[in-house]
């Protein structure tokens, strides 16, 4: 990794044990969300200390709901912005909530006007279907976005202006068992 603010991001948000969402039953249905994403929805809301929220998408409502209920299990003091109301000043964080191109990029137009270097949008799902990964390589596309992170369940976008673009693909958590395993993968594949 050869950004420092993706390997502090990374090292301190991602893979930070502590402000982890319960792995309880939320009623995620058709939100796009699930518990993965919530997890790392939250990790990035501590991380950045990311507070003024904003829903955008296909079922911004109940996915706004399940963010809300796991906020609250967390004692974060989340504010919600609503998406048919103006946004004074720019967000801290967005979640955009679709199953296509179109609905995604919609919801990144609808967001762009209120991003500044700070903001983070987390995307869901973004390998669910072919639709999505469109709209994943389109988002990585946009002259708007410089950083994007990509955690399998979940796209990260950052707006950082000044930073060249870049891409990175990383896990959310760390594992012994896993870390040794790729490691003893990567020193096969030096050997042969």
């Amino acid at each position: 990794m050869h950004s420092p603010f993706i390997f502090a991001f990374a090292e301190q948000g991602l893979y930070n044990r502590y402000n982890i969402i319960k792995k309880r039953k939320y009623d995620f249905g058709n939100t796009g969300l699930n518990y993965e994403i919530l997890k790392t929805l939250y990790k990035t809301i501590f991380y950045f200390k990311a507070y003024k929220l904003i829903v955008l998408g296909d079922n911004a409502i109940a996915a706004t709901e399940i963010i809300q209920e796991a906020g609250k299990e967390q004692n974060a003091k989340i504010w919600f912005f609503s998406p048919n109301a103006p946004i004074p000043g720019t967000i801290d964080l967005a979640y955009l909530s679709g199953n296509n191109s179109e609905s995604i990029q919609k919801s990144l137009a609808q967001l762009l006007p209120n991003v500044s270097d700070t903001t983070v949008c987390i995307i869901g799902n973004i390998h669910s279907s072919a639709q999505m990964e469109k709209a994943w390589d389109d988002i990585k596309k946009d002259p708007n976005v410089t950083v994007t992170i990509d955690t399998y369940h979940s796209g990260l976008v950052f707006f950082r202006r000044g930073q060249a673009k870049q891409h990175f693909i990383i896990r959310t958590s760390t594992s012994k068992f896993l870390d040794a395993l790729l490691g003893i993968k990567k020193l096969w594949g030096l050997l042969g």
